[in-house]
Formats: C-alpha cells, structure tokens, sequence
C-alpha cells in the first residue's frame, strides 16, 4: 500500500521568502533565537507532519544540543550525534546525506529503527555552510516516503542559515569578550587600587586565582569587582609591585 504525503506549503514568491526570513535570522538577539527563527520558518514551508532540526558545532566541533520543531526530530539528531550513525553525521562533515525510504535502506540500522519507532520513514540532512566553514546542519524528516523536502529547493535555505547564525554567533562573541575585556579592566583597578601595585601585577593576581580555582579568569574578575578580593588572595599582599 502506498503512503501518500502531502505536498510542500505552496510559497508563492520564495526568493521573497528567503530575503524576509534571512533578514529575521541576522536580526535576531541571540543564537538561540536565530536557530528557533531558522526552525520555525523552515517548517513552515514543508509538507504536513515534516519535522525541522538545527543541530550547531560548538568550540573543537562539539555538536550542540539540536533544536527541533518537535521532541522526535530533537531525539533523533541527538541519537545519530551520540551513536556516530546516521546522515547527520556525514552534514556535520560538510557533505549532504539523506534517504526517501529509511525502511529500504541498510546503511543505518539503530538510526533507522530508531526512526521507524519515531514515525519518521525519510530524512534529508544538509550542511550549515558558508563557504568557508560547516556550522552545522539542518535536518528534515518526514512521515512517508519520498523526500522530506527537495534538496535542491533546501540548499538556498541552508546556505542563509549557516551566514546568519554564523554572523549572530560572531556578534555574540564580540559581545561577550568586550563585556569581559570590562569586567578585567574593572577588577584590575580594583586591585590595583587596594594593593598599590602594577596592571600587570593585577592581571597576575587574577590569572593565578583563576588556576587555583579552576575558574575562567572573567569570572575571577567579577568576584573581585563584587567583593574587592580575588579568591584566595590572602597571600597577594607581598605581591611585586
């Protein structure tokens, strides 16, 4: 018996489409809210009962926790992430993988069966690239068989994907070392200030409180802004100045 699967959602201007959902990508506040925006508009163009997932590398190309238009394409990224098995596995390597009919092909007996007990019977995975790097991919999986979603169709929608989370990745970055540059500034001073030494001197005190503690040394620097003091830093008043 044939299953039939309805159709994509028609879109009646898709260059219109991907501009206005690029543009709300590379707006969007944070990374997380980027990949929801990514997952949520790109569910919205599939077919009924087709389920998105974003699954991003983080620092050493450590897959992140994915996140998905509903719990079972989650589960299934997660599954694939953790068993080494799957298309997943080859997008995060930078090349495209997938299959219209999970229940004829061989290639991924846990994911499959996993995926079987899922409802999900095809898959289409494809890169996060932008050309320079795979930030991650993007996973369909769909409830009959056939593709999910057409992998030619898919790509574009990919490709803005990977620039806009890779332009709010780096924003959130920036971000981040400023407020620490900040922070570091402050607590030198404070240091400075109560033990009449050197920049330098304090930036030491921060950096050997931050080994002894096991302790990123931004987060020693706000303990000294809060508290006047580093951890530990009873012994500091014979430091070099």
């Amino acid at each position: 018996m044939t299953t039939t699967v309805p159709g994509p959602r028609p879109c009646p201007d898709p260059a219109g489409w991907l501009a206005a959902a690029a543009a709300r990508w590379h707006a969007a506040g944070d990374l997380v809210s980027a990949v929801r925006a990514v997952v949520t508009d790109t569910a919205g163009l599939l077919a009924e009962g087709a389920t998105v997932s974003v699954t991003l590398l983080a620092a050493g190309r450590r897959p992140r926790d994915p996140v998905a238009s509903d719990a079972a394409a989650a589960s299934l990224d997660t599954l694939q992430v953790g068993s080494g098995e799957g298309p997943l596995v080859a997008a995060l390597a930078g090349t495209p993988d997938g299959s219209p009919d999970l229940a004829h092909d061989p290639r991924w007996p846990c994911f499959t069966g996993h995926a079987a007990a899922a409802g999900v019977r095809a898959v289409t995975c494809l890169p996060l690239d932008t050309g320079r790097e795979v930030v991650g991919a993007l996973s369909v999986y769909g409830p009959g068989p056939g593709a999910p979603a057409d992998p030619a169709a898919l790509a574009p929608v990919a490709g803005h994907a990977a620039l806009a989370l890779r332009a709010v990745q780096r924003i959130e970055h920036l971000t981040t070392a400023v407020a620490s540059r900040d922070v570091i500034g402050q607590a030198k001073g404070v240091l400075m200030e109560r033990y009449r030494i050197t920049s330098d001197a304090a930036f030491g005190i921060l950096v050997r409180a931050s080994q002894d503690t096991h302790r990123k040394v931004r987060d020693v620097a706000a303990l000294v802004t809060e508290t006047g003091e580093a951890p530990g830093t009873a012994g500091y008043a014979d430091v070099d100045r």
